[in-house]
């Protein structure tokens, strides 16, 4: 199994193995693929929306008589032909929600967190920081050596200073800061290293222990 390390701000790197609960695990192509693919669709708006002739203000006299006049019939001047006239086959509102069961959604992070183990670094707890500070929580991210950007920092809501830090992280442009409650596959799979406190591993491998003690690891 690949190791990871564990690392408190101020101590050096142990060897850190992912729990046993994962070693069954084998990355599923598709599933990731499908699990990103919904994630994606499910953050689109769907708000963009175009008028059709019938939509367009004016356009209901006809605006010269059907014949005698030499020129094509025309039967509004908001015909799709027409500048200013209705849009053919343009967008509307709509969803692209697409749904994924529970189960294979949480087997997808799983399976993506036994992908990324090299690049998994175990807190064991979150930083402690005197202020909100973006440039303290960068400085204590430097102190634990060189992380390769993006950095995905999991945890647990329940942990003390994970609102301190959550603001703090805001203004970091390649750190991505989440609860282990919303983590998705696209961010972990995203990641050239990933910070997670020993906490939210502890309720992760609670999340999906009846998931994957059902047999769900058959799907490899």
């Amino acid at each position: 199994m690949p190791k990871s390390s564990t690392q408190n701000l101020d101590e050096k790197n142990k060897d850190f193995k992912l729990p046993d609960l994962f070693k069954s695990l084998k990355p599923n192509t598709h599933l990731l693929h499908l699990s990103v693919l919904r994630q994606l669709a499910n953050q689109r708006a769907g708000t963009a929306s175009t008028k059709t002739k019938g939509e367009v203000r004016g356009g209901g006299k006809k605006p010269w008589k059907q014949k005698g006049t030499g020129r094509a019939r025309a039967g509004s001047i908001r015909s799709p032909l027409w500048v200013g006239g209705g849009i053919t086959f343009g967008p509307k509102p709509r969803t692209y929600n697409i749904n994924l069961p529970k189960k294979a959604r949480n087997l997808a992070i799983a399976q993506a967190l036994v992908s990324k183990s090299d690049n998994v670094v175990l807190l064991k707890s979150l930083p402690v920081l005197k202020e909100i500070k973006t440039k303290e929580l960068l400085s204590q991210l430097k102190s634990m050596g060189d992380l390769k950007a993006p950095i995905l920092f999991i945890a647990d809501s329940s942990e003390a200073d994970f609102i301190k830090v959550k603001k703090a992280s805001n203004n970091l442009q390649d750190v991505v800061f989440t609860d282990q409650k919303v983590v998705g596959t696209f961010e972990i799979l995203k990641s050239n290293t990933i910070l997670i406190t020993q906490h939210a591993m502890t309720e992760l491998e609670k999340r999906f222990s009846k998931l994957l003690k059902r047999g769900s690891t058959k799907v490899t």
